[in-house]
């Protein structure tokens, strides 16, 4: 299992060049991958194309891009430059995103989310495999050819949780993104769903990036009252709570991985032995009262590199 940062799970990673530098030194720290929510703040494909410029190693994805602000022409031109630019080392991830979102922050109508996101793929995948696309669907067309001189495998994630959603990770797109989704929920449901889907489809066995939050510390109660402050909004978002309540908890605050090393260490354990490829850390900070800090967490992450 690879171990990689995730950054913007809280909330704003703050200004552009502290995000570019976030990346420079999760590379300079050994993390196999760094993976940025692409909320309400700076549009992080175009940050991870600075990122890339000061970067050689470390691999950058989306974790993810929504897709009802962008037609599917646009993104895939987007990430075919990105990739360029960083060589081979993006992935993009994609989602819906959530109903509250697109019709109450969007004004659109979240419609037909799963022919929406079937047809998004097909023509991302031909503009990023050939660089042409001629595809009329029920909601997007689209009819183009790039003239770039040279184009560049674009690996896409899907984020999915719905058994419908998954099939087509695992049918057309290279794995999926979890987000809140514990262990238990990932090795009864998520994995086995998207595995066979490929299976079937006669693919190779999909990434499964679980996306975590995480802190190292000695002081647990105090850790889950900052958890429930960044996370426990996660917990009214309706996919969310279906795969909440899968996992038999109350509060999305609880899917926080909070302990002291070897805590920590027992539980990103579960998360490999549950098939999970990639996890994606967003190391949070519990609270200004308590000794610990995220220089605490972001050491014990790195040492992890690699043993599983």
């Amino acid at each position: 299992m690879k171990i990689g940062l995730f950054i913007g799970g809280a909330g704003s990673a703050g200004t552009l060049q502290d995000q570019i530098a976030q990346v420079v030194e999760a590379e300079r720290a050994g993390f196999d991958s760094l993976w940025a929510a692409h909320i309400m703040d700076v549009d992080v494909m175009t940050m991870l194309s600075m990122a890339a410029e000061q970067t050689t190693r470390i691999e950058m994805g989306t974790a993810v891009t929504p897709t009802f602000l962008r037609h599917p022409i646009a993104m895939a031109q987007q990430a075919l430059t990105l990739q360029n630019v960083a060589n081979g080392r993006f992935t993009l991830g994609i989602g819906v995103n959530h109903k509250p979102v697109v019709e109450n922050r969007l004004g659109m109508k979240f419609h037909r989310p799963w022919r929406h996101m079937f047809e998004y793929l097909n023509i991302i995948h031909a503009l990023t495999r050939e660089g042409k696309v001629d595809y009329q669907g029920e909601i997007f067309s689209a009819d183009t050819q790039f003239t770039m001189p040279s184009l560049s495998e674009v690996p896409v994630l899907l984020a999915a949780l719905g058994p419908r959603m998954l099939n087509t990770a695992g049918e057309l797109a290279d794995g999926t993104i979890t987000w809140m989704t514990g262990t238990e929920t990932l090795k009864s449901y998520i994995v086995p769903t998207i595995n066979e889907a490929a299976n079937k489809a006669g693919r190779k066995p999909p990434r499964i990036v679980a996306a975590v939050p995480l802190t190292v510390t000695d002081d647990r109660e105090t850790a889950f009252k900052a958890s429930d402050q960044y996370f426990g909004r996660y917990g009214q978002l309706p996919s969310y709570r279906a795969m909440l309540d899968r996992e038999g908890v109350e509060s999305s605050a609880e899917m926080a991985l909070i302990g002291n090393e070897r805590e920590v260490e027992e539980m990103l354990k579960e998360y490999s032995a549950a098939g999970v490829t990639d996890l994606a850390v967003q190391i949070f900070t519990a609270g200004s009262g308590i000794k610990d800090s995220s220089d605490r967490t972001m050491h014990f992450l790195s040492e992890m590199v690699g043993k599983f």
